[in-house]
């Protein structure tokens, strides 16, 4: 399946192809990648020429809105090269003004929790998508896996994240400190983290 093919799922084809025209112009090619564990997005340079990859989703949200914080990375480098931060004020700024640019709202006004969350969260983008457990909460009523967020679980309760059991230990703030059962070692994990609560036997 081609990327345009694959955008068309997503977008109105008018809209995919002057995506797909906007990288194009920045010599930048745009790929479509199975899904990875670490995260949901890439841009990376090579040379002269750049890269854009993010995972098949069948969840439009998601995917679209790693596709602007990716295409905010391209427009960010355009404009400054490697002389600011990654997810700096300029990053920021870039993601909003992409995001208006190919008029996003369009997309997510379908349903005005969605919405909601994503103009909060353009107010101050984040640097990792799926550490805002609000716009996680909205885009996941879409996810087609079940599984609950992290920050639903009480303390002392076991679930299963990529693979590994652990257990829930404390909250600090957007983050759980949490306990791998296997290798006894304690992890920073995200409220929003989608997992699969255990039942104690």
């Amino acid at each position: 399946m081609s990327v345009l093919t694959y955008l068309e799922q997503h977008l109105p084809t008018k809209k995919a192809l002057a995506i797909l025209d906007y990288a194009s112009q920045h010599n930048c090619t745009i790929k479509v990648t199975r899904p990875r564990k670490t995260k949901l997005g890439d841009f990376r340079r090579h040379g002269h020429k750049q890269t854009i990859s993010v995972n098949k989703n069948t969840n439009s949200f998601r995917f679209l809105f790693t596709l602007i914080h990716e295409l905010a990375h391209l427009e960010t480098f355009v404009m400054y090269n490697n002389k600011v931060q990654p997810h700096g004020l300029e990053w920021k700024h870039n993601f909003k003004k992409l995001y208006n640019h190919f008029d996003m709202d369009e997309e997510f006004s379908v349903d005005k929790d969605v919405l909601r969350a994503v103009h909060h969260e353009l107010e101050n983008p984040k640097a990792c998508s799926g550490v805002n457990a609000s716009i996680e909460r909205s885009f996941a009523k879409y996810d087609e896996d079940e599984g609950v967020f992290l920050d639903q679980l009480s303390e002392g309760d076991l679930f299963m994240f990529r693979n590994q059991q652990y257990k829930k230990l404390e909250t600090r703030r957007t983050r759980v400190m949490c306990l791998n059962l296997k290798n006894k070692r304690k992890y920073l994990i995200s409220v929003a983290a989608k997992i699969q609560k255990m039942e104690l036997r």
